[in-house]
């Protein structure tokens, strides 16, 4: 599971940057989100929630402001790896509220 957890991410960040050149359409924005579903569920856990939900929201954040200081094919890489974080995020946020609602 771990190594499939691993594909995920670097599948999600390869397709995120090939977004800046190529127009990936709707399929591409719904592997993204599946993937970004795949890395929150195996990569992310325990001790490495907190920072991990931290960093999503300061990538959310920063990629937002800064696509506009870049030119378009920067935007187009932030936006598809925000999506990707984004449902990672989701997911690992969702694990959390049920792991603080079981205690």
């Amino acid at each position: 599971m771990e190594m499939i957890g691993r594909l995920a991410f670097l599948a999600g960040l390869v397709i995120s940057v090939a977004a800046g050149w190529l127009a990936l359409g709707t399929t591409g924005a719904l592997v993204l989100l599946v993937l970004g579903l795949v890395v929150g569920l195996l990569n992310v856990s325990g001790k490495e929630t907190g920072r991990f939900l931290v960093a999503t929201i300061v990538l959310i954040v920063a990629g937002l402001a800064l696509r506009e200081a870049f030119g378009e094919t920067v935007a187009r890489i932030l936006t598809a790896y925000i999506s990707f974080t984004s449902a990672a995020g989701l997911v690992v946020a969702i694990k959390e509220v049920y792991s603080i609602q079981r205690d």
